[in-house]
């Protein structure tokens, strides 16, 4: 009986130990699979596309966001917590006022722009300009490709 006991404990304590690690080690990914959305940024909410379209002129790389009607000029988009930070202050640096709200996306969508975000954690602020455009650029696809 005592023997059943110790093999029981023993067994108990290495199964919480590896699901320590796993869920450690893997926590990121859950968190992509349970709450696939992003961050944008936007420097402003328009009714008339042609008023969005003048704003959109201000800001390179931007682009214009249409959701039922409502026209809103997209200057980046982030889903780490880290990286939306860190490119706020950029855009606050720059002197830019903003907005920010989420969307849901799919998960393709957040790991096609997780290699983007690690470039911006590792890079230099003068590369944070090129590495927007091309998340810019993805959100763009994605955006025309969902609203078919």
């Amino acid at each position: 009986m005592k023997e059943n006991v110790k093999i029981f404990l023993i067994a108990l304590i290495l199964g919480m130990a590896v699901a320590f690690f796993l869920s450690y080690k893997f926590q990121d990914d859950v968190a992509f699979a349970l709450n696939p959305k992003v961050t944008y940024f936007y420097v402003g909410t328009y009714n008339n596309l042609d008023v969005a379209n003048e704003k959109k002129l201000q800001y390179t790389n931007s682009f214009i966001f249409e959701n039922n009607g409502i026209y809103q000029v997209v200057i980046g988009v982030y889903q780490d917590k880290s990286v939306i930070d860190l490119m706020s202050s950029y855009f606050l640096d720059l002197g830019i006022t903003f907005y920010q709200e989420e969307l849901k996306v799919d998960n393709k969508f957040l790991s096609d722009i997780s290699n983007y975000e690690l470039l911006i954690k590792s890079s230099d602020v003068s590369y944070y300009e090129s590495i927007n455009s091309s998340l810019l650029n993805l959100f763009r696809e994605y955006m025309g490709e969902n609203n078919k």
